[in-house]
């Protein structure tokens, strides 16, 4: 009798180790399960971290890229490295009969997100509310067509005006008018400079997208343009 007692406090004392054992596996289950689990986290965040640096390295090469293609327009057609600073100092043909015709104001050189734009004020390539290229436009118009034969780029050629209103028998509206000056600069590059015409598509905005303020004379003389877009 002695004896199954001293069994049975043994058996009592001793039943905390299985409960214990128990939840000892069941930890160390846990823990390789977690760990398992944070192994492929891990393996699936080091690919995620390759393909977006790929990514990254990816666009900033197509970044600087483009970047060198708007500079080298810049450069092959008026020899301009920086347009900021250098069009200002540039003894570049083209550049330099603008200086010497009192044009320089009225042409602007700039780098966009398209490629490299030359806008013109309508007062150097068209009289008042007419589309006929005047001579000092058929000038302009001569070296900038030249240039453009020594490309291969397309070239998107857009009309504008300001918000006063025009209704004549030849232009019932600003749209009529912008639409003929950039056709007209679009034939005479293609008839009497033999770009091709297949690299040139043509526009007319009226008096949208103004780039300033139709409240002040300035501000029009600004808006009524001619933009030609040499594309990247």
């Amino acid at each position: 009798m002695k004896y199954d007692e001293e069994k049975q406090d043994m058996d009592l004392s001793t039943n905390w180790l299985i409960t214990y054992s128990d939840m000892i596996t069941i930890v160390l289950c846990f823990f390789i399960i977690f760990f398992t689990m944070t192994s492929k986290e891990m393996s699936v965040l080091s690919e995620i971290k390759d393909v977006l640096s790929t990514e990254v390295s990816t666009l900033t090469s197509e970044n600087e890229k483009l970047k060198g293609e708007k500079a080298s327009l810049a450069a092959k057609l008026f020899d301009l490295k920086n347009i900021e600073t250098d069009v200002n100092t540039s003894e570049e043909d083209f550049i330099t009969f603008l200086r010497e015709n009192n044009l320089f104001s009225q042409v602007k050189i700039v780098q966009n997100e398209k490629g490299l734009l030359i806008r013109f004020k309508d007062s150097v390539l068209f009289n008042s509310g007419k589309a006929d290229l005047s001579e000092a436009g058929y000038n302009v118009l001569n070296q900038i067509g030249d240039k453009l034969k020594t490309i291969d780029n397309d070239i998107v050629v857009e009309g504008f005006t300001d918000n006063v209103p025009i209704h004549t028998k030849e232009f019932p509206s600003n749209w009529e008018l912008s639409v003929s000056r950039a056709i007209q600069v679009v034939k005479f590059f293609t008839e009497d400079k033999a770009v091709d015409e297949k690299r040139i598509s043509v526009s007319g905005f009226g008096e949208r997208n103004s780039i300033d303020s139709n409240d002040t004379s300035e501000g029009r003389a600004n808006n009524r343009r001619i933009e030609i877009t040499i594309l990247n």
